[in-house]
């Protein structure tokens, strides 16, 4: 079968170069397209339909880059040239699937050197049968220059089809088709550590905000492999249903925005191996805590922070234990507002929420400077669009509009436990992502200044004290 479709390419390649100069321009697409798609529909390529049209689009462009460049250093005639010629670009992509296949398990080098001479060979035999002429006297620097072409294009193009980095790296920067449920399917296939399989027999970690949702699944599954849970939340009703559900696990009523609680929770806590820092929620309106600080602010930043520190000061923390911040997505185009933290009289739910994760995000990399936090590990991440109740009540419209393409739960949770789980602990003070560590700034000017960090960090321990 192999064999039949070599022949049956090089016949196209063939027609194409001895006839081409007779026929419209527009046959040898015609057939190309035709070729292509009969190739995808019997072949059934494991690249997706969406990568493959991104992989054709790329391979007219790379013809289109090397043809005229041929022509615009002289190096071929221009009236020589045929358009239809383009049509093997877009056909030279059926050879992978089943025929360049075998090239993965052939060092770069000799992929590489295959490719330049290969490319330069076809091109010459080209000339030599009349579908370009090549300009006198410049036949050694036509033969050099596709062999250079040749020898970067094919081993570029067989990562992109087989390895997908420049794809990945396209998709990751759309946001949608990375945040989104695809994009956690594609991260998933570079995993290469089973959580499933941590047995965490005597361990203790406290999971905040955990009577739904994504702490719901971190809870529940940090439960189901032998650790003793520890949930908090302020829905009475949810914590008791989780803690009869689950073993191993215990529902203690909190209000993160209630500070007093923290403090007394804090006293009374058992020691702790872990900790993930998950409570949130969008008020409609304007709220303030007992202290006047904005709730979304009060809870999720102010109220996780001292709850922090204040395990810190009752050695209830562990040395070596690991402390997990559950972000968002939605602080990528927020910069940081010192001044809507405490008083927030323009409140605006999103705004407030992306602000306050945003913070959350410094916050955790000014920890990680300290020496005093030196013993223990403390992350940021955020877990994409999950298809969570919260997401739906604080956000109906962008729920509906993403429907089928929200995260399961089970996906936004998966690195908030690979954090806790993984055997070498990651770097403190990152922010994660599908189990790796990014950038939380789309560009530096997104980063907070040395003045708003300390502002920060000010603004904490003042309310603390007060």
């Amino acid at each position: 079968m192999i064999l039949l479709k070599i022949i049956g390419l090089q016949i196209f390649w063939f027609m194409v170069v001895l006839f081409g100069k007779e026929v419209s321009v527009i046959l040898p697409f015609l057939a190309a397209f035709f070729i292509v798609t009969i190739d995808f529909i019997v072949v059934r390529p494991k690249v997706s339909i969406g990568r493959y049209l991104f992989l054709l689009c790329f391979f007219l462009i790379a013809g289109c880059l090397n043809d005229f460049g041929l022509i615009w250093l002289n190096l071929i005639s221009k009236n020589s040239y045929q358009l239809g010629s383009l049509s093997l670009w877009i056909v030279f992509i059926t050879y992978y699937e089943k025929i360049f296949v075998k090239f993965q398990k052939i060092s770069p080098g000799i992929v590489s050197m295959t490719g330049g001479i290969a490319g330069a060979l076809t091109y010459w035999s080209a000339a030599k049968m009349g579908a370009i002429e090549i300009t006198s006297g410049r036949e050694n620097q036509f033969l050099l220059s596709q062999f250079v072409f040749w020898a970067v294009f094919f081993p570029a193009s067989l990562r992109l089809y087989f390895k997908g980095g420049y794809w990945d790296a396209l998709l990751d920067k759309s946001t949608i088709f990375s945040f989104d449920k695809s994009g956690f399917i594609r991260h998933e296939k570079q995993f290469n550590e089973n959580l499933s399989l941590k047995d965490l027999s005597g361990k203790s970690v406290l999971v905040t905000g955990a009577t739904s949702g994504i702490g719901e699944e971190v809870a529940s599954t940090l439960s189901s492999l032998g650790a003793k849970t520890i949930v908090t939340g302020r829905n009475q009703e949810k914590g008791l249903r989780f803690e009869k559900q689950n073993s191993h696990s215990k529902f203690v009523s909190l209000d993160m925005a209630k500070w007093k609680e923290l403090y007394e929770f804090a006293k009374t806590c058992e020691s702790l191996d872990h900790v993930v820092f998950n409570a949130g929620s969008m008020p409609e309106k304007l709220i303030v805590n007992d202290e006047g600080v904005e709730f979304q602010s009060a809870s999720q930043l102010f109220g996780h922070y001292y709850l922090l520190v204040w395990l810190k000061e009752f050695k209830k923390i562990k040395p070596g234990a690991r402390i997990v911040w559950v972000s968002s997505g939605g602080m990528y185009l927020k910069k940081l507002n010192i001044d809507s933290l405490v008083k927030n009289p323009n409140y605006e739910k999103v705004d407030t929420y992306a602000n306050v994760k945003r913070a959350q995000v410094t916050l955790v990399e000014e920890l990680a400077l300290k020496t005093e936090w030196d013993d223990y590990f403390i992350y940021s991440m955020h877990p994409g669009w999950v298809g969570t109740e919260g997401l739906k009540d604080a956000l109906p419209g962008f729920s509906r509009l993403m429907k089928n393409r929200l995260r399961s739960p089970s996906e936004g949770a998966d690195t908030i436990l690979w954090c806790l789980l993984t055997d070498n602990a990651p770097e403190s003070g990152g922010f994660y992502f599908d189990r790796k560590k990014v950038s939380p700034y789309i560009t530096k000017g997104y980063s907070p200044t040395l003045k708003q960090r300390e502002e920060l960090m000010k603004i904490l321990e003042a309310s603390k004290r007060s």
